[in-house]
């Protein structure tokens, strides 16, 4: 194992180098990873990375549009926005919205200034507390009062008279009463707009960080997909949360002759495991890790389709499941039994081979012995190249998505982040980054991203079938 090591900045400067030529250095291993691997540009990012340090702002870059045109207010789009138009005001920049709040407020000051204006002149001989009998009150004397109306109860009248209370003035009676009701009800509204926006759960997804590049390794035989996530607010853990992992496969995506369109496909987790809703405690840096097996959609499917396991008929199975004796996924072709790996049924069959040999009466054909049943490819394993994933690989984007509940307001919300070809290293593991010092744990961020060129695990001398997926403690 090589101690050399690169850091997040040198990553950055090593990528955007142009690739021409192959380098011996160790230094640009990096450079031999994306040799194979340039940057297909006209592939967009489904989750740009558009914040400082590699992260993203967990928002998904896809627009809407009809007949080839961005018509947000388009006429069939009107029904989902009257539908949800205080979701939509809430994700307007808050300088933006709050200004068109208070623009709205200041145009019912003037509204109501000019009822006022109104009313008064209608009856200008009778005296209402607005202006004097023959002199009703003008336009910014009733705006004063329109503000006085709209921001108080109790207050003095412009003519300070109390003829506001006689019959006669009815008109400014309902004028008041609807300002103030309007008052009351805007007031609350603004109050509970502005707690929405400094209070909203996905600017908290701000302190969640993801590894800039994520490792894929070949380890005991096994390939094992990792990125690292770490929330920076580690006093305040983030509540259960949760990851999960998506491959957006554009190619698959385009076919003509598939069945149902799907640009998303799931990726099982094993670790933290998902059969118990990986849980991650991200109070510390650890690694999400996804194993490339048989049924990963990392695998080309060309890999897979010929090996003798039982179709999944769309559910997400995984190998490590079968390899635990969870599931069961190899056949035997001549007594249909099924076993949890392929040394299972190899053993099975040798064993029934000798149980039928020891009989005597047992017919070759169609046992456990015939030739043209029992094939070798029976007992093939998934057998996968680092040239494989990188070229199937090519047109894919990895998103990450973390998702948990802030424990200061009890909201929830997600973190994104997505990996393309560009952003994955083979070979490699990531550099310790949590240290002790005089009694004190520390999360060493500028070795956050950094990693370590591997060179080869050591064996652990046991059969492939069975080594570990995982850590090894």
């Amino acid at each position: 194992m090589s101690n050399f090591k690169i850091s997040a900045d040198e990553e950055v400067q090593l990528l955007r180098r142009p690739i021409t030529t192959t380098r011996s250095s160790n230094k640009n291993f990096l450079n031999k990873s994306s040799s194979l691997t340039t940057p297909r540009r006209s592939i967009p990012r489904l989750v740009e990375r558009n914040l400082p340090f590699h992260q993203s702002r967990s928002q998904v870059s896809v627009q809407n549009r009809t007949n080839g045109r961005f018509y947000i207010f388009s006429e069939r789009l009107h029904y989902f926005i009257n539908q949800n138009w205080l979701h939509i005001f809430l994700r307007w920049p808050t300088f933006l919205s709050v200004f068109c709040l208070l623009s709205l407020w200041v145009l019912w000051l003037v509204i109501f200034a000019s009822l006022y204006v109104y009313i008064d002149a209608r009856k200008p001989m009778v005296e209402c507390g607005l202006g004097k009998a023959g002199q009703p009150i003008n336009f910014f004397p009733a705006l004063s009062f329109s503000l006085e109306t709209c921001t108080t109860v109790g207050y003095s009248l412009p003519n300070d008279t109390n003829g506001f209370f006689t019959s006669d003035c009815y008109g400014v009676q309902l004028a008041v009463y609807l300002q103030m009701t309007w008052s009351m009800i805007f007031n609350a509204f603004f109050t509970a707009f502005i707690f929405a926006r400094l209070a909203r759960s996905e600017q908290r997804s701000a302190q969640v960080l993801f590894s800039n590049k994520a490792i894929i390794e070949h380890r005991n035989g096994k390939w094992l997909f990792h990125a690292r996530v770490y929330d920076m607010d580690s006093q305040k853990p983030i509540v259960e949360m949760h990851i999960r992992m998506y491959c957006a496969s554009w190619h698959t995506y385009e076919k003509r002759n598939q069945e149902q369109p799907h640009l998303l496909h799931a990726m099982r987790i094993f670790d933290p495991d998902d059969d118990v809703n990986a849980w991650v405690f991200t109070g510390v840096p650890m690694n999400a890790t996804h194993h490339i097996d048989a049924y990963s959609p990392l695998t080309p499917p060309h890999l897979s389709k010929d090996l003798n396991l039982l179709n999944s008929y769309g559910l997400m199975l995984r190998e490590v499941d079968q390899c635990a004796g969870n599931t069961s996924a190899y056949p035997c072709p001549v007594c249909g039994e099924t076993y949890e790996t392929a040394e299972n049924l190899k053993t099975h069959i040798q064993f029934n081979k000798i149980l039928e040999d020891a009989d005597g009466k047992i017919p070759v054909v169609g046992t456990h012995r015939d030739p043209d049943i029992v094939k070798p490819r029976l007992y093939n394993k998934l057998e996968l190249t680092k040239e494989d994933i990188m070229n199937h690989l090519k047109d894919k984007e990895i998103i990450c998505v973390a998702e948990g509940i802030e424990p200061m307001l009890s909201g929830t919300f997600q973190c994104l982040h997505s990996y393309r070809l560009e952003d994955i290293v083979f070979d490699c593991k990531f550099t310790p980054c949590v240290t002790k010092e005089n009694g004190k744990i520390f999360v060493e961020l500028d070795k956050f991203h950094s990693i370590e060129k591997v060179e080869q695990y050591p064996s652990t001398g046991v059969d492939d079938e069975y080594q570990t997926f995982g850590e090894r403690l």
